[in-house]
């Protein structure tokens, strides 16, 4: 792709993006973008066909950065969660605040969302790294606390975005840690 062209893309998906935080997906026109990001239509049909393909790049995008994110070690090397990696995910979220808000506030949640891609794929993660802190640990116990800390994740995630993110992503993954932490002695009993 060459350089005017990315940052064509850019711009387009950036103004989606920005409008999200304002509007539902479904009320965006191709006209309402174009004019936010200043091109005529025919610039936009050269790159998309769709409002719609535009939100799945930006997904797809969102999507591929979340993979990067969880692809991290979660583990300081004494076996003890690394604090980095909370606040890391709390700042993919912050930097993808309109997106994730969307995506947490849908009510087209669907078995090959993003969402349910991005909750087996922080399961494989978990199921990796708690089997390696506890071995013996059951599976099933396993998928209980993820399932329950993951819930609990998504309901703070999802209060912060709605409520304006008046805390710090660091603020806000100290809580997330602190739940995430406590709960982990369920898997020790």
């Amino acid at each position: 792709m060459t350089e005017p062209k990315k940052r064509t893309t850019a711009k387009i998906r950036a103004t989606l993006v920005n409008m999200l935080g304002n509007k539902d997906i479904d009320k965006v026109t191709v006209t309402d973008l174009c004019t936010s990001a200043g091109i005529n239509r025919a610039t936009f049909y050269y790159h998309y066909d769709s409002v719609r393909d535009v939100f799945h790049e930006v997904e797809r995008l969102t999507e591929e950065e979340f993979n990067e994110f969880l692809n991290q070690t979660a583990l300081n090397d004494d076996g003890v969660p690394d604090k980095n990696f909370y606040t890391t995910f709390f700042e993919f979220i912050a930097r993808n605040a309109n997106i994730c808000k969307m995506i947490l506030n849908s009510p087209h949640k669907t078995d090959d969302s993003f969402m349910a891609r991005a909750m087996e794929a922080g399961c494989n993660k978990a199921m990796n790294v708690i089997k390696n802190l506890l071995p013996s640990c059951p599976v099933s116990k396993i998928k209980y606390y993820y399932l329950f800390v993951s819930h609990g994740f998504l309901g703070l995630m999802t209060y912060w975005l709605n409520t304006g993110m008046k805390e710090t992503p660091e603020e806000i993954a100290l809580i997330g840690e602190k739940v995430s932490n406590s709960g982990a002695k369920f898997l020790e009993s």
